[in-house]
């Protein structure tokens, strides 16, 4: 008899432990699967350490230069996950190489030492943005969805307050 509760009760155990496991998840009043808040926490790191690198950037110090380089392609690179094939070229090309990408305007400043002034902190703030609204586009279909995924997105990383930070350190 022992025997038999012991057994009950481990396998109780273990299908309370299995059902906790692929229980959804609530972000930004949003239900998600636990691999879409896996997806969001992850981006969230993406995004957090990209403007930390942003921030850091002195257009005479080769290494913040790099260092942003290397942030951007992994959130081109891990961001991307999951995107339509649309919105994974659009993303690509806000965080991109060309003149009007995040890339493209850091090796720029780096290649003319010259800091962000307001008009390239703007642009890089309007790319970061576009590019976060992007990210929550392989969440969720809904645009309400996104849309409260987007604003509970830029609360926990500061993103919005953030980026007006770039471009202080030269």
């Amino acid at each position: 008899m022992k025997k038999i509760v012991s057994i009950a009760l481990s396998m109780m155990l273990l299908v309370v432990v299995l059902s906790a496991c692929v229980h959804n998840k609530v972000y930004g009043t949003v239900v998600v699967s636990p691999e879409k808040y896996e997806q969001i926490s992850s981006d969230k790191v993406l995004i957090r350490g990209t403007i930390k690198e942003l921030k850091k950037f002195n257009s005479e110090n080769p290494e913040t230069e790099k260092a942003v380089i290397k942030s951007v392609n992994e959130m081109i690179d891990k961001g991307s996950k999951n995107m339509s094939s649309k919105d994974s070229k659009q993303f690509k090309q806000l965080l991109g190489n060309d003149a009007s990408g995040v890339k493209g305007i850091v090796k720029n400043a780096y290649e003319h030492q010259r800091g962000f002034d307001d008009d390239l902190s703007g642009r890089i703030r309007d790319n970061m943005l576009s590019a976060i609204r992007l990210m929550t586009r392989s969440i969720t279909k809904n645009e309400n969805d996104q849309t409260k995924i987007y604003k509970q997105i830029l609360k926990d990383t500061k993103a919005d307050q953030n980026l007006y930070q770039i471009g202080g350190n030269e």
